[in-house]
């Protein structure tokens, strides 16, 4: 099954989704966590080897495209991590132990909502993604994007996160990524994803999202009805 982690930029996705990686993998439970960026410099993803084995140039190089080729190559770069991860049918009481568990760090989601706020056209986007493989259940990181500044301010925060306000001031910041988060909001109502409080400690965060996904593979109590900080959208 494809398990996803949803949020803005600064929510905590690669943290967490590293960190459930971990937790899950020593309950024994096959989990194999799947980044856009794994296919650079990947002999298991032959088609991408024009790509140059520098993944920070490579992102510098597609936050300078053109809005509508970014959004596609952002899409086709998911796509290609996805080939051959892509699981069969469920089989009845849960999943096998032969079919892991594909932990997707972001997935469409943040991507898509940015280059709509950058006036790309949402049906046009929304036909585009709806051509992805469907995601078995999503859990959103929600944080306001004050905190996330707090989280980020002074490390890697890029002008692509910024409304491409190249100096990355805090108030470019906050007003860019309100706009993700209202968007990423109006998904998170219409699709039933999960909202998580991702303002909780990391650790928190992630005992809730590795409860999540036991609970939807079968493989462990419903522990994550009710949890603190959660709320169904």
């Amino acid at each position: 099954m494809i398990f996803t982690l949803v949020g803005a930029d600064g929510a905590g996705k690669s943290s967490v989704s590293r960190t459930v990686t971990e937790r899950l993998s020593a309950l024994g439970l096959p989990v194999e966590r799947v980044d856009r960026w794994d296919i650079v410099d990947n002999p298991a993803y032959p088609a991408a080897r024009f790509m140059r084995p520098d993944v920070p140039d490579a992102r510098q190089c597609v936050a300078e495209m053109p809005v509508g080729p970014r959004f596609l190559f952002l899409m086709w770069s998911i796509g290609m991590a996805l080939e051959g991860r892509t699981p069969g049918p469920a089989q009845p009481g849960g999943h096998p132990a032969s079919d892991p568990v594909t932990l997707l760090d972001g997935y469409w989601m943040k991507h898509a909502a940015c280059e709509i706020v950058y006036v790309l056209d949402r049906t046009w986007v929304e036909a585009v993604v709806a051509g992805l493989p469907s995601a078995g259940s999503v859990a959103y990181l929600r944080v306001d994007p004050e905190l996330t500044w707090e989280r980020k301010a002074g490390r890697d925060v890029l002008p692509y996160e910024c409304g491409m306000d190249p100096s990355c001031s805090r108030e470019s910041f906050v007003a860019h990524q309100r706009s993700v988060v209202a968007l990423l909001d109006t998904w998170a109502d219409r699709f039933g994803w999960l909202t998580l409080d991702a303002s909780a400690p990391l650790e928190e965060v992630a005992a809730q999202v590795s409860s999540l996904v036991l609970d939807t593979t079968g493989g462990g109590p419903a522990r994550f009805s009710g949890a603190p900080g959660t709320a169904a959208r």
